[in-house]
């Protein structure tokens, strides 16, 4: 919809709910009795464009009464969301869709480094405890010597409650000429107690700044857009960003508690006059106006959507033109969330609903991308739920199929989902079935990882052991386990490497576990899957023991990975604090942190290895610090022979054949494991 179709119909819908607001003046009666209304529940039918403006505000209106009622749906002040190619010879960051980019704390373009570091703010009379000033260091590097030199440090205008990541806008050579640095600003959370007055006058913002670094000593924001909601995830297309939000009206001047005839009547008459722009989100450019960004008509609403229902939330999806700095489509539908999966043509929402039988489900919501227009495509629900950490992965879009591992209780199922002309996600195929009643996981056993690629689906459970099973979707509509490997520990994020004739290995970080299912060293394993019935490790390495923590066990960010083709290989880093050092009960203090950088020589070859390269080191323990401390950003770039480590307000530069050998290997297993490389 066009910025004057849409500023066309809010003018209308502002005038529609201003006459409805005068509707208690005109002596109906102002009814506090709000027992008959209810959460509108996720539908997995297909959905429509409101086609009234009153259907979607008198949901929000419904929402604010059951909060005020003490509806246990509803927390009256809810809260904000917690905070392979060879195409170069550098790093990027690890994004889950080719082609689709995911923000980070540190990008790098070849010739500098960008990195977000956070400076606390000393909180001083309104100014609340956490906030903090986001600086951003820009960092030239040399390449053939490792060398790097700060050329500027530029801090983002504002107190943030939260940590920006980066997008790049780069010209057609490569050079990164702005950065749009996405945060979200919840800083009335951060008051001793937050009321709902309080909220109404600082509610959750999503930020977007656009800085201009095409002159790197010279950084300037260029640009500003915040946004009504708490963020949900963000991706880029192209120079398209695309934001998801939930947003939740806050309206000023409701009077808590509500305890008196007078004050529930007081409030009902407030819920009445709130207006189209009281309900919808709105966005500011540069700090100028508050404008429309929703208009009732770009919500997407079930057609059996009753007077009764109620909205606590909508969740909004938005996207901006980077190149021309304005936003160009918005949708919106009534829907929790507990997953997002982007692919270059879709974006899918997933959240949690209740099936007839009480039974928990997942609600899936399509909608189409194409150069900043969004449209509604298609609902659907498959049995169970989706993982809470990297909940993206879980989902995988191939040939228009939308294909999803989801969980009830110990029970998991793969799903592949069709959309059809009349708005709906139809199951075509599920696993297990009759023909191939196989279960994924064993009794007790939970999924830790999934990962999509092409034709196949990888998934790992486990509790004691970790079973890594390949499911073979060659054939769309009938799935099947073609081949399961069980190994010690258990894997939580899986990386598909391609080699000449595709998919030949995978690549998996984890945890060791112990005979009684503790999670000690950190864990990564070689695969080779080139046949499919038989997977196979080719190697393990495992750093430390109990305590032992790497970000990338979480966050595949973390993990960085560059093609190298003189040797058909592959470079990989990850950070890791490693505690090794004996200490009493069986415990292990710290011993050091360090980034670990390991490779693999001969993809496509006959004997694939994978080993340790070497360490280099970033903190270790003293009289003072006997803890490791968790440094933002922990980040590192590869560039050709050059490894640059981002470590908090520190970076540093090292050349791969001068990185320090491990000192310890332990050799008596049958396949190399490193224990506590001493430093």
């Amino acid at each position: 919809m066009s910025a004057a179709a849409k500023a066309t119909a809010l003018a209308a819908s502002i005038g529609l709910a201003g006459c409805s607001a005068g509707s208690s003046s005109s002596g109906q009666p102002l009814d506090t009795d709000y027992s008959d209304l209810r959460l509108a529940t996720s539908t997995d039918g297909g959905l429509q464009y409101a086609t009234k403006d009153g259907s979607v505000l008198g949901a929000l209106r419904n929402g604010i009464r059951m909060s005020l009622a003490g509806a246990p749906e509803i927390d009256i002040v809810g809260g904000p969301a917690a905070v392979g190619g060879r195409d170069g010879g550098y790093s990027r960051t690890t994004v889950q869709v080719a082609g689709v980019d995911e923000a980070d704390l540190v990008k790098y373009d070849g010739e500098h480094v960008y990195a977000v570091i956070p400076k606390p703010v000393q909180s001083a009379g309104a100014t609340p405890a956490g906030l903090i000033r986001n600086v951003l260091k820009v960092v030239s590097t040399d390449p053939t010597t490792a060398g790097t030199q700060v050329v500027s440090e530029f801090t983002l205008a504002g107190e943030h409650s939260s940590l920006p990541l980066l997008y790049q806008v780069q010209s057609a050579s490569g050079a990164t000429e702005y950065l749009a640095a996405v945060s979200q600003d919840y800083r009335a959370w951060l008051q001793a107690q937050p009321v709902i007055d309080a909220l109404a006058i600082q509610p959750d913002r999503t930020i977007v700044q656009f800085l201009d670094v095409r002159d790197p000593s010279n950084v300037s924001q260029a640009w500003q857009i915040e946004l009504d909601g708490w963020l949900r995830g963000s991706r880029k297309i192209g120079n398209t960003l695309y934001l998801v939000s939930s947003y939740r009206p806050r309206l000023a001047g409701l009077v808590l508690p509500a305890d008196t005839l007078e004050t529930k009547r007081a409030n009902e008459r407030r819920i009445r006059e709130a207006s189209a722009a009281d309900l919808l989100p709105g966005y500011s450019i540069n700090g100028g106006a508050e404008l429309p960004l929703v208009t009732p008509r770009d919500c997407v609403l079930p057609a059996n959507l009753s007077s009764a229902d109620a909205y606590a939330d909508l969740l909004v999806i938005t996207a901006l033109d980077l190149n021309e700095r304005r936003v160009t489509d918005v949708n919106c539908v009534g829907t929790n969330v507990n997953g997002i999966y982007v692919s270059l043509d879709s974006l899918y929402v997933g959240g949690e609903g209740v099936a007839a039988d009480g039974a928990p489900m997942t609600v899936l919501h399509k909608f189409g991308l194409n150069r900043g227009d969004i449209t509604y495509r298609a609902s659907g629900a498959v049995s169970g739920r989706i993982g809470w950490t990297n909940a993206a992965y879980f989902m995988d879009e191939y040939r228009g199929d939308l294909r999803i591992v989801t969980s009830r209780a110990d029970v998991h199922g793969l799903s592949v989902l069709r959309e059809t002309p009349d708005r709906r996600l139809v199951a075509m195929a599920k696993l297990p079935n009759t023909q191939h009643p196989q279960p994924i996981g064993k009794p007790g056993e939970q999924v830790h990882a999934v990962r999509f690629f092409g034709e196949r689906a990888y998934v790992v459970t486990a509790r004691l052991t970790d079973p890594l099973y390949v499911i073979d979707l060659s054939n769309p509509v009938e799935p099947f386990i073609a081949g399961e490997l069980e190994i010690p520990g258990v894997s939580t994020y899986l990386q598909p490497i391609v080699g000449p004739a595709g998919i030949e290995l995978l690549l998996s970080v984890g945890r060791e576990l112990n005979a009684q299912g503790t999670r000690t060293g950190i864990k990564v394993e070689l695969f080779d899957v080139s046949d499919i019935a038989e997977p196979r490790s080719l190697g393990v390495q495992v750093f430390g023991q109990i305590g032992s923590s790497s970000d990338a066990t979480d966050d595949p960010h973390a993990l960085t990975l560059l093609p190298v083709e003189q040797t058909n290989g592959y470079r990989m880093a990850l950070p890791i604090n490693v505690f090794d050092t004996p200490s009493y009960d069986g415990r292990f203090s710290w011993t050091y942190s360090a980034v670990h950088l390991l490779e693999i020589d001969d993809v496509g070859g006959a004997t694939p290895h994978l080993r340790l390269a070497g360490v280099i080191k970033t903190a270790g323990p003293d009289s003072s610090n006997p803890y490791p401390q968790y440094w933002v950003p922990n980040r590192t770039v590869l560039h050709d022979e050059s490894v640059f480590v981002v470590n908090g307000d520190s970076l540093m530069g090292r050349l791969w054949s001068q990185v320090a050998p491990p000192q310890a290997v332990d050799s008596l297993f049958a396949v190399p494991r490193v224990h506590g490389v001493r430093l």
